[in-house]
């Protein structure tokens, strides 16, 4: 049991580890927050593998510790706020012939049946 123990605390140390290191640009929060879900979940998954499939099955419940802490941290991940400054962009294009309006004076538009 402690052997099992050691390999799935070294698992989801590797799991939140790698999340936080190669990934930072994902995960917006602390990367302590990261490497403790990772951790977490992956002794929880391992002891729940282990009651489930058995305690002479090693090779099995580590990989399953291993996917089930992928599972967990990628919900921590947000895609979204990866590129900032993207976000914001105006990609429209002027009309040709006519001058960009630079200018912070607000238009003011007559209605067209005036």
């Amino acid at each position: 049991m402690l052997l099992e123990l050691l390999a799935f605390t070294l698992v989801g140390l590797a799991v939140g580890g790698g999340a936080a290191l190669l990934l930072p640009h994902y995960f917006q929060v602390h990367r302590a927050v990261t490497v403790l879900t990772g951790l977490c979940s992956a002794l929880l998954i391992g002891v729940l593998a282990r009651t489930v499939v058995g305690a002479d099955h090693l090779a099995l419940t580590v990989p399953l510790s291993a996917v089930g802490a992928c599972l967990l941290v990628s919900l921590l991940a947000h895609p979204e706020q990866r590129r900032p400054e993207r976000q914001h962009q105006d990609r429209r294009r002027p009309e040709p012939g006519r001058p960009e309006q630079r200018s912070s004076t607000p238009v003011t538009r007559q209605p067209h049946h005036v």
